[in-house]
């Protein structure tokens, strides 16, 4: 079931053991697919006979790229901040956690803070978030946030890996996304959804 807003729409899907949300923003025949964690993904926007524009990727931890190798081979561009390369192709995604391996691939675009990207009109703009990942970044499309692992409901990200840092996450949440102006729903990487006025208030970060 898709989740209508101002110009486009959002279906959530729930991936495997770990509960990783997938997302897909549809805007007429057309999408545009964040953290495809899983198949299931692809086979979705296949049978509703959406093309995909784009494949925009949080971070590059093995849970949320699952997926994106089915769209490589359908030549759909895949996004990711710099600093998180090296999780897509190396030996940083994680994947030993589950005890199976990510078949490496190339992501074909980088993102940068504070970047938009257009897609057929859809304006999406991008903000650079580390702390649970270097290279985390959550996307803004008008009033709501796809947060990755950096903001949860009532809580936030591990910051227990290699390249993550508790002062980083700290300041990528207080600082950025709290300090956006107005309200917005917040689609996370885990979890239920939640909302910014309420995470300004409750979310544990204020105390830790």
């Amino acid at each position: 079931m898709y989740t209508e807003f101002d110009g486009f729409s959002v279906k959530k899907i729930v991936n495997g053991g770990l509960q990783n949300n997938s997302y897909i923003i549809k805007f007429g025949n057309k999408c545009v697919v964040i953290d495809p964690a899983s198949k299931v993904i692809n086979v979705t926007v296949e049978e509703e006979g959406l093309q995909v524009l784009a494949v925009l990727l949080t971070h590059g931890h093995f849970d949320h790229i699952k997926g994106v190798q089915e769209f490589l081979d359908k030549n759909v561009p895949v996004y990711i901040h710099k600093l998180d390369e090296g999780k897509c192709n190396g030996e940083h995604s994680l994947d030993w956690l589950k005890r199976f391996r990510i078949t490496p691939f190339e992501p074909t675009n980088f993102v940068a803070d504070n970047e938009l990207l257009n897609f057929d009109g859809l304006e999406i703009k991008v903000i650079h978030t580390p702390g649970h990942s270097a290279g985390g970044v959550c996307y803004v499309i008008k009033n709501v946030i796809f947060s990755g692992d950096t903001l949860f409901l009532d809580s936030y990200g591990r910051y227990d890996f290699e390249d993550s840092c508790f002062d980083d996450l700290k300041h990528s949440i207080k600082d950025k996304l709290f300090g956006l102006d107005g309200d917005y729903v917040v689609y996370t990487g885990h979890g239920d959804s939640t909302t910014l006025a309420y995470e300004r208030e409750r979310n544990m970060i204020l105390w830790s």
